[in-house]
């Protein structure tokens, strides 16, 4: 068994992820709940003796500024940060309402939905 994640970070609003998250962190592992729960199901199952013992530090992180997705958007043109392999799935946008089929029947996790391509004119 691997001794686990030094960081964790959860950005979906599902409570299985939060819990995840602790259960595979390492010891004083990092973890950082972004994806909020919604009002109806805000709560999840920690194991105290998990936090206690591995001595997990689980901080919550909120938001951010246009500045914030300005930098980002920089680190993604500049190759800083790649992506090209977190999109698992690319969908033209006369088909955009199968990119929920297809993201519901597990077929990709990621998926683009892009305009058709500009027709050259002469």
């Amino acid at each position: 068994v691997g001794r686990g994640a030094d960081i964790v970070i959860t950005a979906t609003a599902a409570n299985v992820t939060q819990e995840q998250a602790i259960a595979m962190a390492a010891r004083n592992g990092r973890i950082s709940f972004f994806g909020g729960l919604p009002n109806t199901n805000p709560t999840i199952t920690c194991d105290s003796n998990v936090v206690h013992y591995r001595q997990l530090h689980i901080h919550g992180a909120n938001g951010s500024a246009p500045e914030h997705n300005k930098r980002a958007l920089q680190y993604i043109s500049t190759g800083q940060v790649p992506v090209k392999d977190l999109i698992t799935r690319h969908i033209p946008l006369d088909d955009v309402l199968d990119a929920f089929s297809i993201v519901q029947n597990g077929e990709a996790i990621k998926v683009t939905v892009e305009p058709a391509a500009a027709t050259a004119s002469v």
